[in-house]
């Protein structure tokens, strides 16, 4: 994982469950990724067909998104930035 002086995995961790908007819509942070990513949930009814391994949908699923942390020289990713994530990596 690339480290960066300000923000600590254990850091992290502790914003999973936490609720933040990202692209207009009302999510929650349910997972970080070992590379260094968050997984955010949409809250809104909004929901996805999910595929078997043959491409059929069966089953809804709610929307998720994968927001990377940290860009390619360990500063703060530019879209974690733009949906105002970067305040709550700095309280």
């Amino acid at each position: 994982m690339p480290t960066n002086n300000i923000v600590t995995i254990e850091h992290l961790l502790t914003l999973i469950g936490q609720r933040v908007v990202f692209q207009q819509q009302q999510c929650e942070i349910i997972e970080l990724l070992d590379d260094c990513e968050f997984v955010l949930q949409v809250l809104e009814d909004d929901t996805n067909i999910q595929a078997t391994q043959y491409g059929e949908g069966h089953r809804a699923v709610p929307i998720t998104y994968v927001l990377p942390i940290f860009d390619g020289e360990g500063d703060l990713h530019a879209e974690l930035v733009a949906a105002g994530l970067h305040r709550l990596l700095t309280e």
